[in-house]
């Protein structure tokens, strides 16, 4: 793939993190090969755009380079069931907010308003398929959103699986491609007399990669899990919002940045070397995910060329930066010790023509073995902070888990050291979060006591916040791995 001139639309940038050195294996083919962990870091950085007379250009318009990027094309799934009207300020609240989001989607997109019940019915337009945003179009919706009554249970697979047969026929990149978006609204939670677990997995599953999708909770019913796996598995984001006066900010907010998201068709590719034994790959931030490849080729494995080649669609992406925790095994060879090595090659590529992306150049992830105590027992900064971020959150779920079978002392005990982790990797969102479940007393040795009343929302939308990740501080001592 050429590499896109000065004039590029947009640059992406490719970093490693990681130690290299691992201890020689004493006895050799013995178990498993050692674990290499390495965190890979994707950043995009759109340029500047040219203010529009009268004002600044709406994502999709014409860019500085004077093409035109791929449009938004909006979904609003919007909770209609019977739950809703109580109270009626709840369903007040929904429907102002999704005005709010209508005003945030840009001229030209393309945008549908979904009620979501037992099953989802179109709200405008009153057939299947999007209009065109405009003025005209969006009073209309607006107004037959007021008319819209409530009624029946909840079942938000059926609202996604409404989102895929409309998103069906819309390409996602090249020329005429969509930014793909829903935004989910709900109060409560799925029920078994009309979706079972099973079935909402399965519908959720048959969605990735068909579209991105972020999920708003309000209330206090919704269910922490269900809303986690539908954001998790499509690549999207998860708020649980307790003042419904600001309802419709974050929905205006969310829908600004989807439509902002103008970077389409990214692809994250690892070329393994023959033997390398891939474990794991996770996004470590904004949010954690385990994520499974688009596609892995076994060609140069059976051909004893390489090792296999997985491939992970990156999704739309605006001005951001992303983050992954690669683990691979790693082959021992002793006529090798002392010798930097590779393991896995790191590329970011794209479908189609690159002409209006700058695209980095691939990295590497290294192994060199060695007798030397002092380089094998040094810790990588950045997978570091990645994993203290991932014990933070098993510390806060286990936490969860003895607050809800009533074991306070052992939950207090957990929290305190969930606060002290939170204060090691800077998330000050989530000590927020915390301080509604507890009183500090020693904020350095994450000394607390758990507060007499705390009110379910308060866990939960703390659950939530710990599924969202912050980026390291100062990068000191981090072994980058540049082009071979």
């Amino acid at each position: 793939m050429s590499r896109a001139p000065g004039s590029a639309r947009a640059r992406v940038g490719l970093e490693v993190s990681q130690v290299v050195e691992l201890p020689r294996p004493r006895t050799p083919g013995d178990g498993e090969p050692a674990r290499m962990y390495a965190v890979v870091t994707v950043t995009v950085h759109r340029p500047g755009t040219a203010p529009a007379p009268g004002g600044t250009p709406a994502p999709g318009e014409a860019h500085a380079s004077g093409e035109a990027g791929p449009r938004l094309a909006e979904v609003l799934l919007i909770d209609h069931s019977s739950s809703m009207v109580i109270p009626p300020s709840r369903l007040a609240a929904a429907r102002a907010a999704a005005s709010s989001a209508l005003a945030r989607i840009p001229d030209g997109a393309l945008f549908a308003l979904v009620a979501g019940g037992d099953r989802a019915a179109m709200i405008y337009p009153r057939r299947p398929g999007f209009a065109v945003a405009h003025a005209e179009s969006r009073a209309a919706a607006e107004a037959a959103l007021r008319d819209c009554t409530p009624g029946g249970g909840t079942a938000m697979g059926t609202w996604l699986e409404r989102a895929r047969q409309l998103f069906r026929d819309l390409p996602a990149t090249g020329p005429g491609g969509h930014v793909r978006h829903a935004l989910l609204l709900t109060d409560g939670k799925n029920e078994p007399g009309y979706e079972s677990p099973a079935e909402l997995r399965e519908r959720v599953e048959r969605c990735a990669r068909a579209f991105d999708c972020d999920v708003v909770g309000i209330g206090d019913a919704w269910e922490t899990e269900e809303l986690l796996l539908i954001a998790g598995a499509l690549g999207g984001r998860t708020r649980a919002v307790a003042d419904l006066t600001r309802l419709p900010d974050e929905l205006a907010a969310l829908t600004g940045s989807a439509a902002e998201r103008d970077v389409t068709g990214l692809r994250l590719r690892l070329h393994h070397r023959a033997g390398v034994r891939p474990y794991s790959f996770e996004r470590v931030h904004p949010t954690r995910a385990t994520l499974t490849p688009d596609r892995t080729d076994l060609t140069g494995v059976e051909a004893g060329a390489g090792g296999p080649v997985e491939e992970y669609g990156l999704g739309p992406c605006g001005e951001e930066t992303r983050a992954y925790l690669l683990c691979v095994g790693a082959p021992y060879d002793p006529a090798q010790l002392g010798k930097e090595l590779l393991l896995t090659e790191v590329e970011v590529d794209a479908e189609g023509p690159a002409e209006h992306l700058e695209l980095p150049e691939p990295r590497p992830v290294l192994v060199r073995w060695t007798d030397d105590a002092d380089l094998y027992s040094r810790l990588d900064p950045q997978v570091a902070h990645y994993r203290h971020e991932e014990e933070l959150h098993r510390t806060f779920e286990e936490a969860c888990a003895e607050l809800k079978r009533g074991a306070r002392d052992a939950a207090q005990a957990l929290l305190g050291t969930a606060w002290r982790l939170a204060g090691q990797v800077g998330d000050t969102a989530m000590r927020d979060h915390l301080l509604h479940l507890v009183r500090v007393t020693d904020a350095e040795r994450g000394r607390v006591e758990l507060l007499d009343h705390i009110p379910r929302f308060d866990v939960e939308a703390a659950r939530i916040q710990s599924s969202v990740t912050v980026l390291p501080g100062a990068r000191r001592g981090t072994r980058r791995a540049g082009p071979r």
